[in-house]
């Protein structure tokens, strides 16, 4: 039996012995003085009743008090007060529903057993009177009333064939006898309310058990006179004896006592404990990790279906275990045994509630790489502790593999730059003898070749001029990121006007106009956003219509994120909407993801000159940044270039 309840009452005997007093004080109860003695005695009393569950503490309490007792109708109220006092303080000091249920059921227990002893007393007191009268009015029946008359259950006193013959105050309403009418009109049979399975109950299980037992305990529905509204009761059914002759080793059954005491309340509490198991055992089953409980004593009491895929066990050969035993490797269970019972014993420690990397060990015996993060708490005043594990095997290898490719990039970066020194270096310089030397044929022997020779020496050069413009397109694209500077805050109207001063020349050999708007300040590579916007306009100037001026516009908006999210102070998740904008030529969009890659031409090189590597370079630059760029066109409709750059880059300055 839980000892919550004794607990209680001996934490706060102090604070019930001063309510009680006071409320004794009131009721001027010959029964119970009103020194700390007296007070003393009785709440001992029902304290050793609870522990005990017998009747020997209550008989001898009420038969040491029994004579300076005015009447049963004392002792009842002094009852009554007692157990309001104590449901209080239990009601105060139990937060867990489950102690507290089955504290309050104990503390109303053990004033029903104080309750029926008194009545047995009484009985003995005047059972001669009672044996020689047939009126209810009789001292026994008084005394009886007295008892049960002020309380809070409805009491009822049948003979042994449960004929009643007395109803408390509160079972007169229950049935609807009038006020002030006493046991008049009193029904032959309770039947009527009853629940029908209730009454089935009652006749066929209680009676039997009551006769061969003492007492029977049950639940179930009473119907209210003149209303269709059921009270939920718990019923308690009490065979109450007497002695023969007055000979107190001599009993016989007189009739039956039955409590009925409103439970709605208990059993709302008991529902809710229901529901909150349910959803904890949902929780647990619908888990993805494993969720593993320990109790005070360090065993396994908890073990959901994701722990049992996880390791590879059952919940039956787990339960009843520690864990130490059978989830960790066995070079690791003395020191994780150690810290749970450590965490159990102090109630606390430094990694509860924090991520902890772990071995554990399915059962094949190969050990994986967990989470786990544990938590404790209380249940029954017990420390109680809880895993959340997480296999975190395939992330532990996920991450490996990043790692491997970080180096093999960083690699790749590596042979990258090797290459852009090789192209810088090596490869140009056999392309500048070519030129060099061509130069010098036509020149010293130019006249002297014929048409055929001078065409195919011009072709050389040509070549060669190609050959060196396209390395140096590549190196341009590999220092995109191998040569890149820290990002920084960028004027993108100063760096717009200066590109377009560059291209002077080009801008008065073509007519054009260009028209620079609003640009903002960004974090950017200045340099690359330099090379980004004289590729855009530069081609903007290159693919232009025969005998049509071009026209350039860029400008620029600011834009959310995809989530359309507010705008915080620092602008972290604002966008710059950069667009170039131009009257030429244009292109057929079917051809949009091939503009993008290296040496993508969609005009003939004698029509159009260039590499085939500029908007690659845009884009490199582009992604570099975190960014997107993309185009709109049609043919002879001009091209719309859009690019998408952050305003804020995640990582600060750096690359």
């Amino acid at each position: 039996m839980t000892n919550d309840l004794v607990q209680v009452l001996r934490k706060n005997a102090s604070e019930i012995r001063d309510a009680f007093a006071e409320r004794v004080g009131r009721l001027e109860c010959a029964c119970v003085g009103q020194d700390d003695q007296s007070i003393d005695a009785i709440i001992e009393a029902v304290i050793k009743v609870a522990t005990d569950g017998d009747q020997v503490a209550a008989r001898r309490w009420l038969q040491q008090n029994g004579d300076r007792s005015e009447g049963c109708r004392g002792t009842l109220s002094v009852l009554g007060c007692l157990e309001r006092i104590m449901r209080f303080f239990v009601l105060r000091e139990l937060d867990q529903k489950r102690s507290m249920l089955t504290s309050l059921n104990q503390l109303a227990d053990a004033v029903d057993i104080f309750r029926c002893v008194a009545a047995e007393l009484s009985s003995g007191k005047d059972i001669a009177s009672r044996t020689t009268t047939t009126s209810q009015d009789g001292p026994w029946h008084k005394a009886l009333a007295a008892l049960t008359e002020q309380s809070s259950d409805c009491i009822c006193l049948t003979d042994l064939q449960g004929k009643p013959f007395y109803l408390n105050a509160l079972g007169r309403r229950l049935v609807g006898m009038p006020q002030g009418s006493g046991m008049k009109g009193m029904p032959t049979s309770l039947k009527e309310y009853h629940e029908l399975e209730f009454w089935g109950e009652l006749r066929d299980t209680a009676l039997p058990t009551v006769r061969k037992k003492g007492r029977w305990k049950g639940r179930g529905q009473l119907r209210i006179a003149g209303s269709e509204d059921r009270i939920d009761v718990e019923a308690t059914v009490l065979l109450v004896s007497d002695n023969v002759n007055g000979d107190a080793n001599v009993e016989k059954p007189i009739c039956l006592a039955i409590v009925y005491r409103d439970c709605g309340r208990l059993l709302k509490v008991e529902r809710d404990l229901e529901e909150s198991r349910a959803r904890k055992t949902a929780i647990l089953e619908s888990s993805l990790d494993p969720i593993i409980t320990i109790d005070h004593s360090g065993m396994i009491t908890e073990f959901n279906r994701a722990a049992e895929q996880v390791f590879g066990r059952s919940r039956t050969e787990v339960l009843g275990t520690q864990p130490s035993e059978i989830l960790f490797p066995a070079a690791k269970i003395a020191g994780y045994q150690n810290r749970i019972d450590r965490y159990l014993d102090a109630g606390e420690g430094s990694l509860l509630s924090k991520r902890n990397e772990v071995i554990a060990v399915r059962s094949s015996g190969l050990p994986f790489e967990a989470e786990l993060t544990m938590t404790i708490n209380q249940e029954h005043g017990n420390p109680v502790l809880t895993f959340f594990v997480r296999d975190i095997s395939k992330r532990k290898r996920a991450e490996e593999e990043q790692r491997r490719h970080a180096q093999e990039l960083e690699q790749s970066n590596r042979e990258l730059e090797q290459f852009a020194y090789v192209a810088s270096h090596d490869l140009q310089e056999p392309l500048r003898k070519i030129r060099t030397f061509g130069d010098r044929l036509m020149m010293s022997y130019g006249d002297a070749m014929d048409d055929t020779g001078r065409e195919c020496l011009g072709r050389m050069q040509n070549a060669a001029t190609r050959m060196q413009d396209l390395i140096k397109g590549l190196l341009s694209l590999s220092r995109i990121t191998t040569r890149a500077a820290e990002f920084a805050p960028v004027d993108l109207g100063k760096v717009a006007r200066e590109v377009v001063s560059d291209l002077e020349v080009k801008i008065e050999q073509t007519g054009a106009r260009i028209e620079v708007g609003k640009l903002p300040t960004i974090q950017a590579d200045a340099l690359q956003m330099r090379q980004l916007l004289q590729n855009l306009i530069g081609n903007a100037l290159k693919f232009h219509r025969k005998d049509v001026p071009p026209v350039v516009e860029i400008d620029a908006s600011l834009v959310r994120d995809k989530q359309n999210r507010p705008v915080s102070g620092l602008r972290s998740n604002e966008q710059c909407r950069l667009v170039v904008r131009d009257n030429g030529i244009g292109f057929d969009e079917k051809y949009l993801d091939r503009i993008f890659d290296v040496f993508q031409r969609l005009h003939p090189r004698d029509v159009h000159e260039g590499t085939g590597i500029g908007l690659a370079i845009c884009r490199k630059i582009v992604e570099r940044h975190g960014g997107k760029i993309t185009a709109q066109s049609a043919p002879d409709q001009g091209a719309k270039f859009v690019v998408l750059l952050p305003m804020i880059q995640e990582g600060g300055g750096e690359k």
